[in-house]
């Protein structure tokens, strides 16, 4: 009787901890997708396609991409974990759904891409500074 109460427990326990983290996942995919970086990765995969080169028709290009994409955020999902409880992916949820959260999703890819070249000019001029004062 012990032992199937203990077994009833452990496999009621093992369940709700697969749910609870199925949960977080829906939760972090929704979070990802609200602020843009799901629609980031489906541009770094077909980039990654085009570089390879491989030929693959519509069907097979976007099985593979799903798979990838889900593996990539079942790898970041622990990283999530550490930092973001799932009310504060819920409460970032519901600020990417409002139009100041739309807008800054929107500008962020184009912010990070007009912002490389500024960034590596500091850099080339930190550089320069950092040559002269070891001279």
């Amino acid at each position: 009787m012990k032992k199937s109460l203990f077994t009833i427990i452990f496999l009621l326990s093992v369940n709700l901890g697969f749910s609870q983290d199925d949960n977080y996942k829906n939760l972090l995919t929704e979070y990802l997708n609200s602020q843009g970086t799901i629609q980031t990765f489906d541009a770094t995969f077909a980039q990654m396609v085009n570089m390879f080169g491989a030929k693959l028709d519509e069907e097979k290009f976007n099985e593979l991409k799903t798979e990838m994409i889900s593996s990539l955020i079942d790898k970041m999902l622990p990283v999530y974990k550490n930092h973001f409880s799932e009310s504060d992916l819920k409460a970032a949820i519901l600020m990417y759904n409002t139009p100041i959260g739309k807008k800054i999703s929107e500008k962020t890819i184009l912010i990070a891409q007009e912002s490389m070249q500024v960034s590596m000019d500091w850099g080339m001029e930190i550089g320069q500074k950092m040559q002269g004062l070891i001279k």
